[in-house]
């Protein structure tokens, strides 16, 4: 089973990504549960707190963070990459860092269009990949 987390902030580009993502995971049969939560901010700690119930093979957290006129941006950020960078350090359930950083609100929709690169599906694509070679070891 994977656990998907998705932030609501910016959801008109986080739920292309997660569709782009649950898309995917249906075309390969996975089984996923989905969750929501406010910000990029809580993906940190409702990924820590999945990963301690034991029912996911893998974590995919989605949000989409971009840059605004204040220092905001880099504080979220560096808390963002940080929180899921330790929690991938001391647990050994792989985490997806689906979360993008970009400066402007067309980069974001580049990365989350459907029609064009659509980052999510990459999402899934990475989750079925470690689980598949976590099985392996």
């Amino acid at each position: 089973m994977i656990a998907i987390i998705k932030a609501q902030f910016n959801s008109e580009i986080t739920n292309l990504l997660e569709l782009g993502c649950t898309n995917y995971l249906r075309e390969q049969e996975l089984p996923f549960t989905q969750f929501e939560c406010p910000g990029a901010v809580e993906t940190v700690v409702y990924a820590n707190k999945l990963i301690g119930t034991g029912k996911y093979k893998s974590i995919i957290v989605i949000g989409a963070i971009i840059k605004g006129d204040t220092d905001h941006y880099e504080y979220v950020c560096q808390y963002v990459t940080n929180g899921i960078s330790q929690l991938s350090a001391i647990h050994t359930t792989p985490i997806i860092f689906g979360i993008l950083t970009v400066q402007t609100e067309e980069l974001a929709y580049d990365r989350a269009a459907l029609d064009r690169m659509n980052k999510g599906k990459e999402f899934g694509e990475t989750a079925k990949f470690m689980i598949d070679a976590f099985e392996k070891l």
